[in-house]
């Protein structure tokens, strides 16, 4: 087994005390590791975290499906209520899963700098990687979850401590994903373009850590790729560019009318949170007073990191656009 001193300050931030530490070992070691002893032949059959990190993302989902039923939602006569929708309920469990998430958690515990590398993964920082934080979170949660006999309860609570579930559902309902924002855009009677299609391109990587690619289509045309370790992920980055491209054809198709331009305030308001582990931001629209028929004219209010700006348009898109616009000069000039 490999030497490792910090069991104790590992159980205390997890809040967990490992029966097996093996196990809690195994969830700090990187396959250079591995690979490193193995070369040296030292006789030593050291087990990376691979497989670990394969059973805790799966893990981790459930975990976290498991708080939002307790958090949000009630048994009555008729089965189960709540006030937030399905769509909802994927928007949350995909923000608090996400990568940037998982790697601003791990990082504020500060457990990364325990992690058992090869020399040149030291020599990189590799420790101080997202995808290498993530790996080391969704490691443990397997870790746990094996060493207490697969009870969920156990996994639930060391998530809570975590990712601090609770908080982040105070905050409010999240924003809609970047595949709704897309979906809407494209159903916009002002753009009158087909339903986005997402097309699997490419998958590579071993059976349990693949990566995949995917187009975004729309009417044929492509519009955005993106990567990602599932077709959630890759599918939410392509239509992220597609949105991008879409908005950069219009600023360059429709100057005169001062459309916004490619990188939109609400992408780059979106890129903002994510870069800074944040929740994304939320919108909340209405119909303004005077609002017409004939002369549409909506409100929306951005709400992200504590603070709110408001916007006017023709449409909720536009109003939204205004009032990401707005936030990002509060956020940038302090404002």
């Amino acid at each position: 087994m490999a030497y490792f001193a910090h069991t104790e300050e590992v159980e205390r931030v997890l809040g967990y005390r490992f029966k097996d530490r093996s196990l809690l070992i195994q969830a700090f070691t990187r396959t250079s590791f591995c690979n490193e002893h193995h070369a040296r032949g030292d006789g030593e059959d050291y087990q990376s975290n691979e497989v670990l990190e394969f059973f805790g993302d799966a893990v981790l989902s459930c975990a976290i499906v498991s708080q939002l039923i307790q958090l949000s939602s009630e048994r009555y006569a008729h089965g189960i209520r709540t006030s937030l929708s399905e769509g909802d309920f994927s928007n949350i469990k995909s923000h608090l899963s996400d990568k940037s998430n998982l790697s601003r958690a791990l990082r504020e515990t500060g457990l990364q700098r325990y992690l058992l590398m090869g020399e040149g993964d030291k020599k990189l920082g590799m420790e101080n990687e997202p995808s290498v934080m993530e790996d080391l979170f969704e490691s443990l949660i397997g870790a746990i979850y094996i060493d207490c006999d697969m009870q969920i309860n156990v996994v639930i609570d060391v998530v809570k401590r975590l990712l601090d579930t609770e908080k982040y559902l105070e905050k409010g309902r999240p924003s809609q994903s970047p595949k709704n924002l897309l979906q809407e855009y494209c159903a916009d009677k002002e753009n009158r373009l087909g339903a986005p299609v997402y097309r699997l391109i490419s998958e590579v990587g071993p059976q349990h850590k693949k990566e995949y690619l995917f187009a975004c289509e729309i009417d044929g045309e492509e519009w955005g790729r993106g990567v990602g370790k599932n077709h959630r992920a890759a599918q939410t980055a392509a239509a992220l560019e597609a949105l991008a491209n879409l908005e950069k054809r219009e600023g360059a198709g429709k100057e005169s009318e001062k459309r916004h331009p490619a990188d939109t305030a609400m992408s780059r308001l979106y890129e903002y949170a994510a870069v800074r582990g944040a929740a994304p931001p939320v919108y909340t629209d209405r119909e303004a007073e005077g609002s017409t028929v004939q002369a549409p004219l909506f409100v929306s209010t951005c709400r992200l990191m504590g603070r709110s700006t408001c916007g006017e348009g023709k449409s909720k898109r536009d109003a939204r656009q205004t009032a990401a616009e707005r936030m990002l000069l509060v956020l940038n000039h302090g404002g």
